[in-house]
């Protein structure tokens, strides 16, 4: 269909505003949660979870994934705090929920199954998480479907292919796109419109001759790709822009969102804003060590101890550095805490540019609109390498998540600092090359071990690729080959280096001891 090219937003790649722990498992399946309640029609009574190969099957308890699912399924948002106790809920409310882990299967890993029963009518509904919160929902009832969580619509099923024109009249409105799938004696059509559609519509739909099945589609999204031709879809043809029109890359990325998502800019930039308020209150939230980690493998308040260590003169690297590892650190406590944070571009990576920028922002006493164009030069080059690679650490390694994070950063603080729209780019080639092959490694599952402490990693990188681009430093590699070599890294990286537990940190005696002790505890937690 015509909106399904993955022309990625300034949004995918800088959000969700998510509670935690995972952008991927968590947040990204909890939209593939919240389609499946679209295409039910409500609150399923029994569900049945079938997870693949060796990450969501291997991980989606540490990840909080099944609690993410069935809250998508009763219609929760990704940063709903609810998201945290909504097993609990479901076991109130009488809702089946049962696990079917294959680990032997060769699909991809971030596949979510979901067999939904509600009112006697049970569906199949799947999903594949793409990383940073991104979702592709790929099947219905065995056909396959191409769906982004942007689209609004309506699906059936009949034994005939109806016309575009029966469509037109039925609806009463003409759709978007119109695609249609067949498979034995019947036919999937599949209608995308402008808006949700109306109740009524849906039952005159059900009630033609030759219709077996309509499931309603409404958008997860709060954006649309209303434009599927990119203004620019790398970082030659943006600087090239910049060059011809003499923009900025902040001004060059909110043109870039205003054509994709029909956004006006000043809508764009309001959004961005939000983001920082987050950020700064995850920084805060974190600082004061109060929270719950969801694996509790680590202490809660690395962040408060090394800000205290900053403020006492204790710390080699500087105040500036030291305060800015301990922000990251804040802010993944935040979020092993299931508590509020930003996709940065995953909550993997979420402290990097928030511990990064905040702190130059404070040293430089930059303004909330200079820091603004700071998120926003960080969301493009993010947006530029998630059209090519993989942002999810199961399917290409840490790398793709603080790896990309890094250089985010990096671009950040450059733009933050007075760098031209060259230094941006070459800021972010210079720290993804530095990361190139970082692997994902979670200790027992839960986003904590190593992920926590290595967000320091991402942010003391970020600084020294920024300050070697304004500098006048350049990647002598340019920066569109990098984020091909990082494409080219993560297909080369091990399977057991990409989030499955079995190498790296994980294949230690003391990771294997705690993936024990965790394993026991949340099977007495669920009573299985």
């Amino acid at each position: 269909m015509e909106n399904s090219v993955r022309l990625v937003s300034l949004f995918d790649a800088l959000g969700p505003v998510m509670v935690g722990p995972s952008s991927s498992h968590t947040a990204g399946v909890l939209r593939i949660g919240r389609m499946g309640r679209s295409f039910l029609g409500g609150d399923p009574e029994k569900v049945e979870l079938h997870f693949y190969g060796n990450a969501l099957a291997r991980t989606y308890k540490g990840h909080l994934s099944d609690s993410g699912i069935i809250a998508g399924l009763l219609g929760y948002a990704e940063n709903s705090p609810e998201v945290r106790d909504v097993l609990e809920e479901a076991r109130k409310r009488g809702i089946s929920v049962s696990y079917h882990p294959d680990y032997s299967s060769d699909r991809n890993p971030n596949t979510v199954d979901m067999r939904l029963e509600r009112n006697g009518k049970r569906i199949q509904v799947v999903g594949i998480t793409v990383g940073g919160g991104e979702i592709l929902m790929t099947e219905l009832e065995g056909f396959p479907i191409c769906l982004r969580g942007s689209e609004d619509g309506i699906i059936f099923i009949a034994d005939r292919e109806f016309t575009r024109e029966e469509i037109e009249r039925i609806l009463g409105t003409k759709p978007v796109s119109l695609e249609t799938t067949r498979k034995e004696d019947r036919i999937l059509h599949v209608c995308v419109q402008d808006t949700p559609p109306e109740a009524e519509k849906v039952t005159l739909l059900q009630k033609e001759k030759g219709v077996v099945g309509v499931f309603s589609v409404q958008a997860v999204l709060d954006y649309k790709l209303r434009n599927p031709k990119p203004l620019f879809a790398s970082v030659e043809e943006m600087l090239c822009l910049a060059g011809e029109k003499n923009l900025t890359v902040p001004q060059l990325a909110t043109n870039y969102e205003a054509s994709r998502s029909g956004l006006s800019e000043s809508e764009v930039r309001e959004r961005i804003a939000r983001i920082w308020k987050t950020m700064n209150e995850s920084v805060e939230k974190g600082l004061a060590g109060e929270k719950e980690m969801v694996g509790g493998l680590v202490p809660r308040d690395s962040g408060k101890k090394l800000m205290d260590a900053v403020s006492k003169g204790k710390t080699a690297g500087g105040a500036v550095l030291g305060k800015a590892v301990a922000r990251a650190i804040a802010a993944m406590e935040t979020n092993a805490c299931v508590g509020c944070v930003v996709a940065a571009p995953t909550a993997g990576s979420c402290g990097v540019i928030p511990g990064a920028l905040i702190t130059a922002a404070e040293n430089a006493g930059a303004t909330e609109d200079e820091a603004v164009d700071a998120l926003l030069a960080a969301a493009i080059m993010g947006t530029l390498i998630a059209m090519k690679a993989s942002l999810s650490g199961s399917i290409g390694g840490c790398q793709a998540e603080i790896g990309v994070a890094s250089a985010m950063g990096a671009s950040a603080l450059v733009q933050l600092l007075g760098g031209d729209s060259k230094q941006v780019a070459h800021g972010m080639a210079l720290a993804l090359k530095n990361i190139l092959g970082l692997i994902c490694d979670p200790v027992a599952g839960p986003v904590e071990i190593p992920c926590i402490k290595r967000n320091g990693i991402g942010v003391a990188n970020a600084f020294a690729a920024a300050d070697m681009a304004l500098a006048g430093l350049e990647s002598a590699i340019p920066p569109d080959e990098v984020i091909d070599a990082l494409v080219n890294t993560q297909q080369l990286l091990p399977a057991e280096l990409r989030g499955t537990m079995k190498g790296g940190l994980c294949s230690t005696p003391t990771a294997i001891r705690l993936k024990d002790e965790w394993m026991r505890r949340i099977t007495s937690r669920s009573g299985k």
